[in-house]
């Protein structure tokens, strides 16, 4: 209690005292107060901008960590899907190991024979020329198809296949007799001479003095006497005279053509030849020498024949009357059967014994 007074009395002396002080030292204190704050705000600046920089590394961390997860987890992902590949290449593999072996066993039990491979391709081949003669009618393509095979047959050399080859070269012969025509030629051809139809010279008619034959009143001599008026009618009398001629009734006539009138001669004449251009697509014998005698009696009436286009024509045409469009055909199915025949005979199991064919009890 006596310590606690003594200390209350200093401090009343003290506060008493504290007024007494000398006024010089108060700029003093004042001015360590402007630098105390001047320091706490240094202080309170320091450290928000430590903790502006700690939450931008912060920041910095969390997006370099979520990249790196990113990174992580996709890395992760191709590598599972190079494991799945892997995987995958491993059952290919093994697949195709087990295929190898299986057609390695394939070739162990029953051995690949040339001779198989070689009655195959004959069979194509005769297939191949019974369609071309059957739908198309295409006599060159089935020789050729069936002189390969006959040629394939030879280099087998096996006897038990002549038969065969004999019925190979009684077929060929059959077709190298057909008379092939050569239908895409004489379209060309027919096409060529529409084209240069309009280009054909025609014939100039000209009536000739028969003697007997033709009656034609002779003009008389005209008498020179200098009138003009009876020179007048002389002259319109003989024009008169000119344009009619009398022929007898059995002789041939032949039409003369106006100018306006060739030209129809013209267009008839590349139709009918369309028309027999048509026929030779169709294979139509019978249209196509109807339209070649109908051209052929055209050319002749109406056409220079002394023309060496013209004569040319006619000849080809005439020629071309003579044709078979649609020759009968030889039937070359015989081979294919005794070759079909032949190949079920040498299968591996076949046998041609009757016991065989018997059904078991």
């Amino acid at each position: 209690m006596t310590d606690n007074k003594t200390e209350n009395s200093s401090n009343t002396e003290s506060t008493s005292t504290q007024p007494e002080q000398n006024p010089a030292d108060t700029p003093v204190k004042s001015g360590n107060h402007v630098t105390m704050i001047a320091v706490v705000v240094v202080l309170m600046i320091v450290f928000a901008g430590a903790f502006y920089l700690i939450g931008k590394i912060k920041n910095v961390e969390e997006s370099v960590n979520s990249k790196l997860d990113n990174t992580a987890s996709r890395s992760e992902a191709i590598a599972n899907r190079i494991n799945a590949l892997n995987n995958e290449i491993d059952q290919l593999r093994t697949q195709t190991e087990a295929m190898a072996n299986s057609i390695a066993g394939l070739y162990q039990q029953e051995p690949a024979s040339n001779e198989d491979w070689a009655l195959s391709e004959i069979e194509y081949l005769l297939i191949i020329a019974t369609h071309r003669i059957i739908l198309e009618r295409d006599v060159g393509t089935a020789l050729a198809a069936l002189e390969s095979a006959e040629l394939r047959l030879r280099d087998l050399n096996n006897p038990d296949l002549i038969p065969v080859r004999k019925q190979f070269v009684a077929d060929i012969n059959k077709l190298k007799a057909v008379n092939n025509v050569d239908i895409t030629g004489l379209s060309i051809y027919l096409a060529d001479i529409i084209d240069r139809a309009n280009s054909l010279p025609l014939k100039k008619v000209v009536f000739e003095n028969n003697g007997d034959e033709e009656l034609q009143d002779e003009p008389g001599n005209q008498e020179q006497n200098g009138a003009d008026w009876r020179n007048f009618i002389s002259s319109v009398w003989q024009e008169l005279k000119g344009l009619v001629v009398i022929k007898r009734s059995g002789e041939t006539r032949q039409a003369l053509l106006l100018p306006d009138q060739e030209y129809f001669l013209y267009q008839n004449l590349r139709l009918e030849l369309e028309n027999a251009r048509l026929s030779v697509l169709r294979r139509d014998t019978e249209n196509l020498r109807t339209s070649v005698n109908l051209l052929v009696t055209w050319l002749k009436d109406y056409f220079n024949t002394s023309d060496a286009a013209v004569a040319n024509v006619i000849e080809t045409l005439q020629k071309m009357s003579t044709l078979d469009l649609k020759p009968e055909l030889p039937d070359i199915n015989s081979p294919l059967e005794t070759l079909r025949a032949y190949m079920r005979m040498n299968e591996p199991g076949h046998s041609d014994s009757p016991d065989s064919e018997t059904p078991q009890p």
